[in-house]
């Protein structure tokens, strides 16, 4: 095996033990404020600040968990008779 470079969280990077069994590593823990290369990454961690800026600003009180996130019958489509909604909004907008 080549040198590769693994960026991660610990957790991501255990998952890859098997992979890595036999094998010398060198482990960097990097500081909290370190920006990851990756756009994604960078993304995830100002949507994560942002979130914890509403909770600190009050805005909100807490915020849904992905667990939350599961269907719930008050998401349900409803049935609507007559024209598709999306058709009586064009027309009303002519």
């Amino acid at each position: 095996m080549g040198q590769k470079i693994i960026e991660g969280t610990w957790e991501q990077v255990r998952r890859r033990g098997r992979e890595l069994a036999g094998h010398r590593v060198r482990v960097t823990v990097l500081d909290e404020f370190t920006v990851p290369a990756d756009p994604t990454s960078q993304e995830k961690l100002a949507e994560e600040a942002f979130k914890q800026h509403l909770l600190a600003s009050g805005l909100v009180s807490r915020l849904p968990s992905s667990l939350d996130m599961g269907a719930d019958e008050e998401d349900a489509p409803i049935t609507v008779s007559g024209e598709p909604v999306s058709e009586t909004i064009l027309r009303e907008r002519r």
